[in-house]
């Protein structure tokens, strides 16, 4: 018979807290782990193994609901069909992350701007409010 652990070793193991592991767990990442007569909660290694491939998935920045998928795919299937998937999955996450940070270049751009404008001040009418503002910073600029 395989090794059993606690829930403390096993997120030691996977380099999580209890309280993640019991959160995975309730959201249904993990299959139903085997319990002590007592009532806690015994995890194979196949549970840490899951656990951590779990949390690497994590810093890949996929939601529960894809890394769930991701893990029930990555026991069932071989070594090399999990590394096809994990590639197009890396190459995808690399796409979002480049889109983003162009967004988020942009964004930066247009805030340095408006911060510019809004310093320059002097161009309204300190006493219009925006409805008839001919000349907002913000709107118009």
């Amino acid at each position: 018979m395989s090794e059993l652990v606690t829930i403390r070793k096993a997120a030691e193991l996977a380099g999580l807290t209890p309280k993640t592991v019991r959160f995975y767990e309730g959201e249904g990442l993990l299959p139903a782990t085997a319990r002590s007569e007592s009532g806690y909660r015994l995890f194979s290694m196949s549970d840490v193994r899951r656990l951590r491939l779990i949390r690497r998935a994590k810093i890949l920045g996929l939601p529960l609901v894809d890394i769930k998928e991701f893990a029930d795919l990555a026991f069932r299937e071989s070594c090399g069909e999990f590394e096809e998937r994990l590639q197009a999955l890396v190459e995808q996450r690399l796409r979002d992350i480049e889109r983003t940070i162009e967004d988020l270049t942009s964004l930066q751009s247009e805030l340095r701007h408006l911060r510019g404008t809004l310093a320059e001040g002097g161009r309204v009418d300190p006493e219009c409010n925006v409805e008839d503002c001919v000349d907002c910073h913000f709107i118009d600029d």
